[in-house]
């Protein structure tokens, strides 16, 4: 059964082979990694300190730790150790999940 990354990678795929995200806005346009639309107010000015002082928030490291394990799921060849590479990869992302939450917006 295909994983949710290689569900919306094939989505992604299709969409650049029939050209549909040529029209989307900002198309070919370098990323504003400046923008901080998406962290809440009441952070923003910790974060941006924080980011000019070259600390990484625990949410990235984590982001960063997850590829960093699917690289070695890829390259593994031994069951065993495949399966305990999936297990961290799990770990993580429901660590992840927790440490997002404080992002989401209240209900």
């Amino acid at each position: 059964m295909a994983g949710t990354d290689d569900i919306i990678g094939g989505w992604i795929r299709s969409a650049e082979r029939t050209g549909a995200v040529k029209n989307l806005p900002g198309y070919g346009k370098p990323l504003n990694l400046e923008d901080d639309q998406n962290i809440p107010r009441r952070y923003r000015m910790a974060y941006r300190i924080l980011k000019n002082a070259g600390y990484t928030p625990p949410e990235v490291q984590m982001i960063q730790e997850i590829a960093e394990l699917k690289k070695q799921l890829e390259q593994e060849q031994d069951k065993v150790q495949r399966e305990l590479i999936e297990a961290q990869i799990r770990d993580r992302r429901q660590r992840l999940d927790v440490a997002l939450d404080k992002f989401r917006a209240p209900r």
